[in-house]
């Protein structure tokens, strides 16, 4: 079987300004809610910035990357109009070096990638959290794989739970499950959706 190539997020995120909506991850939001004021946030792959807003907005210290020159314009043009302070960096995340215990939470939301990246990735952001600090991630599982509702079209790209404990095996898991829900999230998402939710903390 030959699988088709990575997408072009450029000129994705060129054609639709809210790809995946405007409104923020209910889970995330939900999330936050076990962090102290002004903690310092972490946006990995954050895309058009739906969640690095929501946050800012609730006063989290935002820090916000994404490969994608356009949506990290989009992004900023945004949180320019709304006096929300988000520091805003394109980066590959496969050349990524995390500042070591920066951050208090990392928020990686429908951030696929290959599995070898993917753990590499996750082993930097248990470096990247602070003491207590919490990873938090929602996205696709495997059973997405084939439906029209979004995601990537490689299976390899997608999540499991084994796949997640393994990766954090250092951190103590708050939350994990795997919900169908009805995604309404812009062109990009809509349909029946297979997720993933999981929650983690880095002890003290």
């Amino acid at each position: 079987m030959t699988l088709p190539a990575p997408p072009d997020w450029d000129a994705r995120f060129s054609g639709d300004e809210a790809l995946y909506g405007l409104a923020p991850s209910a889970f995330v939001l939900d999330c936050s809610l076990a962090l102290a004021p002004g903690a310092r946030l972490l946006c990995l792959a954050e895309g058009q910035g739906r969640n690095a807003l929501a946050l800012a907005a609730r006063g989290f210290e935002v820090t916000a990357l994404d490969l994608s020159g356009v949506a990290c314009r989009q992004l900023q043009a945004r949180a320019t109009a709304l006096r929300l302070p988000i520091t805003v960096r394109q980066q590959d995340l496969g050349l990524w070096s995390p500042p070591a215990a920066a951050f208090d939470a990392v928020v990686q939301v429908y951030g696929h990638l290959p599995a070898a990246l993917r753990r590499t990735l996750h082993r930097q952001i248990v470096e990247a959290l602070a003491p207590r600090g919490m990873v938090i991630i929602e996205g696709f599982r495997r059973e997405q794989f084939g439906r029209a509702s979004g995601g990537p079209r490689n299976p390899d790209w997608l999540y499991t739970e084994d796949e997640l404990r393994a990766d954090f095996t250092d951190l103590a898991i708050e939350h994990l499950s795997t919900p169908d829900v009805a995604l309404d999230e812009g062109e990009g998402h809509r349909g029946q959706g297979a997720l993933i939710r999981f929650r983690a903390r880095r002890p003290a």
